[in-house]
């Protein structure tokens, strides 16, 4: 007999991370999924929010203001930047809880679903939280507090029924200490659901000798795009950049040279350009690291300066041998793409992608 609750169409707040785009990107599987039997309220703000409303334009979408970190362009006063902030951070995460009762109530919501967005639960309806940092990466010099950030989050995932982690759980996984801390082992609330993709694998329809994604939070998205700009004007055959910019009034791409520009792609075009590229160039963002390894691309990681997770992220996998990372002031495009192992991830066995079964189960939704 079919399960009753997994027959009942449901209405699903899905709330996502505006930090960045990758928890819009690796969210759009799972709305997908959600969406083929429940309704689903979009709560975002930002870039994330626009590009989910291109997305899923039948969805309704609500501009869900989240904790508004901001960043400078000096790494070396990056953390102290972030360490000021905190108290306005927490504040912000207070706002978000009491906003989040209201949408419940206004919206009639049965369900929520936040994607790192720490106060988006209710004790009233299921609540579930994706995350892949169950521990924070702190510079060195402070490592001995990251036990801190176990603490603090054991507390903000008591307050959700489950918690998903998309990466793999055995040894060879991706996010190492962030995604599988001692502190959690055996913790009975926590699922490693494997990796999540919006872009599948498909035969190539034409040649693009390598695809640069520049993404991230400013002002250091501009830092990037400035140096990427200047520095690929060198590189022999046609490359295609993306400048992240979903906002952007300019639709159309430009010629510089053998450089072929959009500001954005949608979904469709960016696999279509993804599965095209004989490289990729790209910051360390975990999103974009899973869209990579779905597709088993050799590719050049540029982590954001000052984000500890993506300086982590790029020197663990660079060591894993399956890319190469190089800071951004030692960024030399020409000579970094060289550099970048080739084969390593066409051997790697294969793995399941986007297998969201387990997840849709844990949610009392049924399967696929």
């Amino acid at each position: 007999m079919t399960d009753k609750c997994a027959e009942k169409k449901r209405r699903i707040l899905f709330a996502v991370l505006n930090w960045g785009l990758g928890h819009a990107t690796r969210s759009i599987p799972i709305i997908r999924a959600l969406k083929k039997n429940n309704e689903v309220i979009l709560a975002a703000t930002g870039r994330s929010l626009q590009l989910l409303q291109r997305e899923f334009p039948d969805c309704a979408a609500i501009d869900f203001p989240d904790y508004g970190v901001r960043y400078c362009r000096n790494r070396n006063v990056l953390f102290l930047y972030l360490l000021l902030q905190l108290p306005r951070i927490l504040w912000c995460l207070i706002l978000e809880i009491r906003r989040t009762q209201c949408l419940i109530e206004a919206y009639k919501i049965d369900l929520i679903f936040s994607d790192n967005r720490y106060g988006v639960f209710s004790k009233r309806i299921p609540s579930f939280l994706m995350t892949h940092q169950l521990q924070f990466r702190l510079p060195r010099t402070l490592y001995c507090f990251e036990w801190i950030s176990v603490l603090f989050n054991k507390l903000i995932f008591r307050q959700f029924r489950h918690v998903f982690i998309p990466d793999f759980k055995w040894s060879d996984n991706l996010t190492g200490q962030l995604g599988h801390p001692l502190a959690f082992r055996g913790d009975q609330r926590l699922s490693y659901i494997g990796i999540l993709s919006d872009i599948p694998k498909q035969p190539a329809t034409g040649k693009v000798d390598g695809f640069i994604m520049i993404s991230g939070m400013e002002p250091q998205r501009t830092v990037l795009e400035k140096l990427i700009l200047d520095q690929a004007k060198a590189l022999p055959g046609r490359w295609v950049i993306v400048l992240g910019k979903p906002d952007s009034k300019r639709e159309q791409r430009t010629w510089v040279g053998q450089l072929d520009i959009y500001p954005h792609l949608n979904r469709s075009a960016m696999a279509d350009v993804m599965n095209n590229a004989e490289l990729i160039v790209a910051r360390a963002g975990y999103s974009t690291i899973m869209e990579i390894i779905a597709l088993r691309k050799p590719a050049l990681l540029i982590p954001t300066p000052g984000q500890t997770e993506q300086e982590y992220l790029a020197e663990r996998l660079t060591e894993m041998g399956y890319f190469h990372c190089v800071r951004q002031k030692d960024l030399n495009l020409s000579e970094d793409i060289k550099r970048v192992p080739r084969c390593m991830l066409k051997r790697l066995p294969e793995r399941p992608i986007n297998d969201l079964d387990t997840l849709l189960a844990i949610m009392g939704l049924g399967t696929i």
